[in-house]
C-alpha cells in the first residue's frame, strides 16, 4: 500500500539537544530551588529538587515496564507531599514544573532539515503527525510551537497527554484514527529502535530509523537487552532527515 502518512518522534528526530542530560538535570534543580525560594516556601530547594529527580527516575522505570506514562505533575505532586505539602495549589505545581523545565526548553534546537522535509512531504499530500514519549504535554506542545513545527504536525501528541508510551502499539492509535488510515499506509520515523521502531512494527506500520546520534540509542538498553533474541530491524535507516523523502518515495 502506498504511504499516506508519516509519524515523527520529536526528541533527537525533529529536534536535538544542545546540552548534556547531566547539565539539564543539574540546572533544573537549581532553577526549581530558585523558584521555590522566590515564592517564600519553607523548603530546602536543593533537597526538593534532588527528591524530584529521584522520583522521576523511579517513574521512568515504572513507565518503561508498564508502558503507561508517569507525568511530571505526578512526580511534582509526590515530591511536594513528601515535604509535607499534601495538597499544593495546582498553579504552584504548574509553575514549579515550568521552572524545572525552563533550561531544557531553551536547549532544544530544530533539526536543520526538519522544516524543509516537513514542507516537502506536506506538499506531496502526506498526512504528518508526531508522537513523543514525554512526561509533560505542555512542555512538548510549547516546543512544537517554539521550533516552528506546528504548521505541519496534526496531531502532535505525547505520552503525557495520552497516557500510553511507545513501544505499546496503542500509542499510535489516536493518530491512525484521526487520519482514518490503515497502519500499513503509515511510516514511523524515530531515533530509538526500542520505542519508535519496535512500537511501530507491533502496530503494523513501516519504519525508518534516524541514526541521529553516535550512540545509536535504543532506549538505554538496545537490541542486546537481556532476554531479546532478535535485533530490531527497521525497514530503512537514514543518517540525515533530508534523506527521508527519497526513502519514502521508494516504499
Amino acid at each position: 500500500m502506498a504511504i499516506q502518512g508519516v509519524i515523527f518522534d520529536l526528541g533527537h528526530t525533529l529536534m536535538h539537544l544542545t546540552s548534556t542530560w547531566s547539565e539539564v538535570f543539574d540546572r533544573g534543580v537549581v532553577d526549581l530551588a530558585a523558584f521555590l525560594a522566590s515564592r517564600g516556601l519553607d523548603l530546602d530547594g536543593q533537597a526538593f529538587g534532588q527528591a524530584l529527580l529521584d522520583r522521576r527516575a523511579e517513574g521512568f522505570v515504572h513507565a518503561r515496564e508498564t508502558m503507561r506514562e508517569v507525568t511530571a505533575e505526578d512526580s511534582m505532586r509526590w515530591t511536594f507531599a513528601s515535604f509535607g505539602w499534601t495538597d499544593p495549589d495546582p498553579a504552584l505545581v504548574c509553575e514549579a514544573i515550568d521552572a524545572f523545565f525552563a533550561y531544557e526548553r531553551a536547549r532544544w534546537s530544530v533539526d536543520p532539515e526538519a522544516h524543509a522535509v516537513l514542507r516537502q512531504l506536506s506538499e506531496q499530500g502526506l498526512r504528518l503527525g508526531m508522537f513523543s514519549n514525554a512526561t509533560d504535554d505542555r512542555f512538548i506542545q510549547r516546543l512544537v510551537d517554539d521550533l516552528g513545527l506546528r504548521p505541519w504536525l496534526d496531531p502532535a501528541l505525547s505520552s503525557a497527554g495520552t497516557g500510553v508510551r511507545k513501544p505499546d502499539p496503542a500509542a499510535f492509535l489516536p493518530l491512525l484514527a484521526a487520519w482514518n488510515l490503515p497502519p500499513d499506509s503509515v511510516v514511523m520515523v524515530g531515533d530509538t529502535l526500542e520505542a519508535d521502531i519496535l512500537g511501530a512494527q507491533r502496530a503494523g506500520m513501516k519504519t525508518v530509523w534516524y541514526q541521529s546520534r553516535e550512540d545509536g540509542r535504543q532506549e538505554e538498553f538496545g537490541s542486546s537487552r537481556p532476554g531479546r533474541v532478535e535485533p530490531i530491524l527497521p525497514d530503512a535507516t537514514i543518517d540525515r532527515l533530508g534523506e527521508l523523502p527519497g526513502i519514502l518515495a521508494r516504499q
